[in-house]
């Protein structure tokens, strides 16, 4: 901050005004935690980056970059999956056309499948390359976010600094102006003056008090922008502790430029995109390149019948036909004069051949739902190649190119622009020094104006309104020059906003 001309701001608010600080939180943080009390400039951007939600909404874009990089790779990882089918069937007969062929039970089922593929295509091959240049985009346009943030958190911290050295000066006019007033009427006392001399130093009292109570109004207000940046409350007696002495810049434009073509996050973050851009070319011109799939499956089923009894009736019918056959058989033997088979195990009018065939189907009828017949492995590969898409590719590619040419244009706009911002930002650095130089002059002439308006007074040479007069001077001095120096404290964050590195030493 400027070596002030007054004492150290001690801050002296309007009760309602207090209160609505108080009462008006400008965020999660200032209801969470307690007023900052003392800040420097340093601390302001570390709070801003840590809570400001517009700076926190741009760097999230940072927590995805690893794991865009892993799904990068992940195009040469087999994707694996895995399904379990569980089905339930009702008993009924089975018909084709007219004819009925049998009574099926009802039946339960499962099967799981175990899947291996991975598709290899052109576009897999530059994805990487096109993570890598996106990732760079985002990091530059999160620096840049950073970077515009340091400038606004700058600013504001400059506007409070400006609010309380206005504050100061307007006390101190109401000091002066209370001390005229008070000489006026001692003139009036010894009839070295009138009463209308005391109505003027009154009149320029009320003005000082207006002054005073606008300066402490910017106290509050600024402080409240302030906060909003920051993400927490900033007090109302917050000592700002940073300094910013005015110097007399020595700069070269040439340097300047190089320097801001070269470090200016903007400009940066407009090239990150551009040669993100030509990696977009590359991946639509791989639409025209063939692509590879192979894919393994390994299945197994269990089916099992929710009731037997029909399943026993069909066996037993079954085994009762081959002992008719195996009854014809034998009386066919005998003719010939062969031996005879033994059709005993096929009768089922015998009921432990009977309970042989239901006991079979009940051990065959079992294992639902885990204890899989594991299928053969299937294996499969194939080539694709793309030959006519409806020109979608061509459009693609087109699209791409272009986008990617006035991504190029761009940056030289950028370049352009930076230099002749830069040239301008520089003038105003240049010119601000200047005023403030010319401003501190005009406020000691003003000053020496009014010491010999007031002995003039006090003489019975001048009237009241050479006083007046001589004061109002002064006063104006005194804030113009608060604004040429606060100018040239912003012209040059502006400057170094550009530059994108500091310039201060």
């Amino acid at each position: 901050m400027p070596r002030s001309r007054y004492a150290p701001p001690a801050v002296r608010l309007l009760p309602t005004l207090i209160a609505l600080l108080v009462c008006l939180p400008t965020g999660a943080a200032a209801q969470e935690g307690a007023p900052v009390e003392a800040l420097s400039l340093d601390d302001a951007v570390r709070l801003a980056q840590e809570n400001n939600p517009g700076f926190g909404i741009q760097a999230s874009s940072l927590e995805t970059l690893g794991w865009r990089r892993r799904s990068s790779w992940g195009s040469f990882v087999p994707q694996a999956s895995f399904s379990n089918f569980f089905g339930y069937t009702a008993d009924g007969s089975r018909q084709f056309g007219d004819f009925t062929l049998g009574t099926r039970p009802a039946q339960l089922a499962s099967v799981y499948n175990l899947g291996l593929s991975l598709s290899l295509t052109g576009a897999a091959f530059l994805e990487r390359r096109v993570v890598s240049a996106q990732e760079v985009a985002t990091r530059a346009q999160v620096d840049g976010a950073a970077a515009a943030l340091v400038d606004e958190v700058t600013r504001a911290y400059l506007a409070v600094l400006q609010a309380d050295e206005e504050l100061e000066q307007a006390r101190v006019e109401v000091e002066r102006t209370e001390a005229y007033v008070g000489e006026a009427e001692a003139q009036v006392a010894v009839g070295a003056a009138t009463p209308l001399d005391i109505r003027r130093a009154e009149t320029q009292e009320g003005q000082a008090r207006i002054q005073l109570v606008q300066a402490e109004n910017a106290v509050v207000t600024t402080r409240l922008a302030l906060g909003q940046i920051l993400g927490t409350e900033v007090s109302p007696e917050a000592a700002l502790t940073t300094e910013f002495p005015i110097f007399e810049p020595v700069l070269e434009g040439a340097e300047l430029i190089a320097l801001a073509l070269a470090g200016n996050p903007i400009l940066r973050a407009t090239r990150s995109e551009a040669a993100a851009a030509r990696t977009q070319t590359g991946m639509a011109r791989s639409q025209y390149f063939p692509s590879v799939s192979l894919s393994a499956s390994w299945t197994g089923s269990v089916f099992q019948a929710d009731g037997i009894d029909p399943l026993v009736n069909n066996a037993l019918a079954q085994v009762s036909g081959r002992y008719q056959g195996c009854l014809q058989d034998n009386r066919i033997s005998a003719l010939l004069g062969d031996p005879a088979r033994d059709c005993g195990p096929l009768d089922v009018s015998n009921p432990a051949v009977a309970a042989t065939v239901r006991s079979d189907i009940e051990r065959a009828n079992s294992g639902f739902p885990f204890s899989y017949e594991r299928q053969p492995v299937s294996l499969s590969a194939s080539v694709s190649i793309p030959l006519f898409t409806g020109f979608s590719r061509q459009l693609q590619l087109e699209e791409a190119r272009v986008a990617a040419a006035n991504a190029g244009r761009q940056v030289e706009a950028e370049e352009l622009r930076l230099r002749a911002e830069v040239g301008t930002a520089l003038r105003a650095v240049e010119t601000a020094f200047r005023i403030a130089e010319l401003q501190a002059g005009i406020r000691e002439n003003s000053a020496e104006e009014l010491r010999l308006a007031q002995e003039r007074f006090r003489l019975g040479l001048a009237s009241s309104i050479e006083v007046v007069d001589a004061q109002a001077n002064l006063s104006q001095a005194e804030r113009d020059e608060i604004s040429a120096v606060y100018e040239f404290h912003i012209s040059f964050s502006t400057l170094e906003s550009l530059v994108g590195t500091p310039l201060r030493e």
